[in-house]
């Protein structure tokens, strides 16, 4: 009985179930072998992307300091701008009453702009509430000049007047 059904006769390469299987084998070594090479083309990509995310950066850092340096030049240009604006303010008489080395300092001014309509200053004693009049003026054009002393107080009508 079966001598030759148990010992079987013939190939076993070549039966269907034999055959089906090396075809899986095959198919899966296939798929294998393309997710390696999708795996491989992935992995290449990504850092070629990750070279070029590096040297943007790289870019971005340069940038960044360039940027910093230029804050700081502009921090201390605006420091001086406003240093100069400052000392133009407290160098300028606008219209009104002053006391010279309090309010203002002394010194020589003169109007900032022509004076094109008549207008009064008057430079005061201090203390005198302005009985004691110095000198007075009302030009009626021109850049009028004053010299300002301490202890006197200074009546102004006629603009702005810039220390000379």
């Amino acid at each position: 009985m079966g001598v030759g059904a148990a010992g079987g006769s013939g190939d076993p390469t070549a039966s269907e179930e034999y055959v089906r299987v090396a075809a899986e084998r095959d198919d899966l070594r296939d798929a294998v072998e393309t997710a390696e090479e999708r795996a491989d083309d992935a992995t290449s990509a990504a850092t070629e992307k990750e070279a070029a995310l590096e040297a943007r950066a790289d870019e971005l850092d340069a940038l960044s300091g360039e940027l910093d340096s230029r804050q700081g030049d502009l921090e201390a240009r605006e420091a001086a701008v406003t240093a100069t604006e400052n000392q133009i303010a407290a160098t300028q008489i606008k219209n009104g009453v002053w006391t010279v080395g309090v309010d203002i300092e002394p010194g020589t001014y003169r109007t900032a702009e022509p004076v094109t309509s008549m207008c009064y200053w008057a430079i005061l004693r201090s203390g005198t509430n302005g009985s004691d009049i110095v000198d007075n003026d009302l030009p009626e054009g021109g850049f009028p000049t004053v010299t300002l002393s301490t202890g006197q107080d200074f009546d102004n009508s006629c603009g702005v007047w810039s220390k000379q």
